[in-house]
């Protein structure tokens, strides 16, 4: 039995700092995290006992858990990162170490409309839409709602370091380049402002403000339109961060 137990946090979220702290508090213990970005990283060095940024890091998921004696995987990244999760999945299996998903509770919301994809949600809101539609999920799929909503009556708020990307797809007034986790309130008035209808947005969480969003759109008679998580397959998974800190502490022989 070793003394100290190596464990790894894919980050870049909120949830995988909180569980970073968890873990960093309990002897024996030595959490290491990864992410996305060197932003991310910097979020991430208050909680966890080393940091890992994989935008300057050429190391493979492998090559991490190798080289830092990982005898614990925990899958903490946002529930749409599903490339990564498959990776994480297939990595652990391959190295023959535990795989722990962590994944944000899920709340279901009776008035709002919930489809597949960003391609369905984009054809559902032109047929409700009378007027604006404020897209709310990020640049990743940005271009592909405005190929089929058309760049006109798309309204996007995006962070501010994707703001180059969202300029060479839309047309700056309509563009709200924000950061943060938004009021019921804020996300309201915005809705209200741009004159929209309808929003979309996808299921990221209550710690990805999806709560707000949707209490919001629902207060400024907006219909609120989610892309459902992607459905996978884990061996183990949590949706309380206590209750997967218990589990170690309770499983694994430190």
């Amino acid at each position: 039995m070793q003394d100290i137990v190596n464990i790894l946090i894919m980050g870049g979220t909120s949830d995988a700092n909180k569980i970073a702290e968890g873990l960093k508090k309990i002897d024996g213990i030595y959490t290491i995290t990864t992410t996305t970005t060197n932003y991310g990283s910097e979020l991430a060095k208050e909680h966890s006992n080393k940091v890992i940024s994989r935008q300057d890091n050429n190391e493979t998921l492998e090559d991490i858990i190798k080289n830092n004696n990982i005898s614990i995987l925990i899958d903490a990244t946002h529930p749409f990162a599903v490339n990564a999760t498959k990776r994480a999945l297939q990595v652990s299996k391959d190295l023959n170490i535990p795989y722990i998903r962590y994944e944000r509770p899920q709340k279901i919301y009776e008035n709002a409309i919930y489809v597949k994809d960003f391609e369905e949600a984009s054809v559902r809101a032109l047929e409700l839409s009378k007027k604006n539609i404020m897209y709310l999920a990020g640049i990743k799929n940005l271009k592909n709602v405005a190929e089929i909503i058309g760049k006109d009556r798309l309204i996007a708020r995006v962070l501010p370091v994707s703001i180059n990307d969202a300029l060479n797809i839309l047309p700056s007034k309509n563009i709200i380049s924000m950061q943060g986790i938004f009021s019921k309130e804020l996300n309201k008035y915005l809705i209200m402002d741009y004159n929209c209808d309808v929003i979309i947005t996808k299921d990221s969480g209550n710690s990805g403000g999806l709560n707000e969003k949707v209490m919001g759109a629902i207060e400024a008679n907006a219909t609120p339109i989610i892309v459902e998580r992607p459905k996978m397959n884990y061996p183990l998974k949590f949706d309380k961060i206590d209750d997967l800190v218990n589990y170690i502490v309770n499983h694994i022989k430190i």
